[in-house]
């Protein structure tokens, strides 16, 4: 009778240390999902100071195009196509007079977003040699500088995949701040690209004309009107010289006008909701302490 009692004494000390068990199991599974959606949310704020740091001005472009290019933006594809851009690359792809200098200077400023990257201390891509290096950082201080296989810092893309210079290239690519840069300069290449096209079939058509009487035959591919609206409220607008006589003017400047009336509403909605988003993460007690360092610099 007593062994029974005892096995019946044991059975439920069992019993309690398995609830016991489960019950610290189950808190700790549930401070392990809290502990995750604290991370994604933190996550989702620090994403969302980028933007806002990007979305502090509102630009707004009018241009006129033969074609709508429905590309995908590919990040590597355009790294690629505009790090291989210098002076022998156009002559190699035949680019019009009127638009080498332009299509060097988008190779100049990814040569400058990725200076400004490595010479700042608060991106990830940070680089100390950089700063102790005046030669590394030329493309800062020297606006006469051309870039080119001697003279650039862009980790090239068309290394074996197994490469110390690939893996810095998908550093590069999954750096938010550069990545916005470069789909901004991909577009450019495109509208570039497509005006080029035109540019050598007009020449072809009228042999004998000036380049600059070919650029000013063709109206496509190119900003007529551009509005950036500043976040202290601040309206600076530009007008390409081809808009004044353009058979078209009074139609592109009353889209144009129309496209910054609509894209002022979007934008102020979108720092609204971000402002909305921010504000709940603070409530929540979220660290978002990295978001006034981006601020201040």
């Amino acid at each position: 009778m007593a062994n029974k009692r005892n096995g019946q004494g044991r059975r439920r000390q069992a019993r309690r240390a398995q609830s016991k068990r489960d019950r610290t199991r189950d808190s700790q599974e549930q401070n392990g999902k809290q502990n995750q959606l604290q991370m994604q949310l933190n996550d989702f704020v620090k994403s969302l100071s980028g933007v806002l740091l990007d979305i502090t001005a509102l630009e707004v472009n009018t241009m006129v195009v033969e074609r709508i290019n429905g590309d995908k933006f590919i990040p590597w594809q355009t790294y690629r196509d505009i790090y291989l851009i210098e002076l022998d690359y156009l002559e190699r792809n035949e680019i019009h007079e009127s638009l080498r200098d332009r299509y060097l200077e988008l190779r100049k400023t990814l040569e400058m977003d990725y200076a400004l990257l490595l010479s700042n201390p608060k991106s990830d891509l940070y680089s100390s040699a950089m700063m102790s290096s005046e030669g590394n950082h030329q493309v800062l201080t020297d606006p006469q500088m051309e870039v080119s296989e001697q003279t650039t810092q862009l980790p090239d893309p068309l290394k074996s995949q197994a490469s110390p210079e690939m893996a810095r290239v998908k550093q590069l690519l999954g750096d938010g701040q550069f990545l916005r840069s470069l789909r901004k300069l991909g577009e450019l290449k495109t509208c570039m690209d497509s005006r080029n096209e035109k540019l050598l079939a007009m020449e072809a058509e009228h042999p004998g004309h000036s380049s600059a009487a070919i650029a000013q035959a063709v109206k496509t591919d190119m900003i007529y009107a551009q509005t950036v609206i500043q976040l202290d409220g601040d309206v600076i607008n530009r007008y390409s010289e081809e808009i004044l006589d353009h058979p078209y003017r009074d139609v592109i400047l009353q889209i144009h006008k129309e496209s910054v009336e609509t894209g002022e509403r979007q934008w102020r909605g979108l720092l609204g909701f971000a402002i909305d988003i921010v504000q709940s993460a603070l409530a929540r007690g979220t660290n978002i302490s990295f978001l006034s360092d981006r601020v201040d610099n």
